[in-house]
């Protein structure tokens, strides 16, 4: 009797635990940044100067590369220096 009273305890303190992980697990999922508040600190970082043209387009192109899941464009450096416009966009 006392094992299967062990038991019981077991598997509710297991059941416990993976809803436990479950709850953090969406709430650290919940927490991360879309791809535009990303790109919206990235030009409000490089309009206050804290980040050169080139360091510019080296992020913006990696950062639209790992959300689309290809790998950046080498044809970047040929982009609006002024970051107004995204590499992708055909609207120019």
């Amino acid at each position: 009797m006392q094992s299967v009273g062990s038991l019981l305890i077991l598997a509710v303190l297991i059941a416990a635990g993976f809803y436990l992980v479950s709850i953090f697990r969406d709430y650290a999922a919940n927490d991360q940044e879309t791809e535009v508040d990303v790109l919206a600190n990235l030009r409000e970082m490089h309009r206050k100067g804290d980040i050169s043209d080139q360091e510019f387009r080296k992020i913006e192109s990696i950062t639209q590369g790992q959300v689309s899941g290809s790998q950046p464009s080498a044809s970047s450096d040929s982009d609006d220096p002024s970051g107004e416009t995204s590499p992708t966009s055909s609207n120019q």
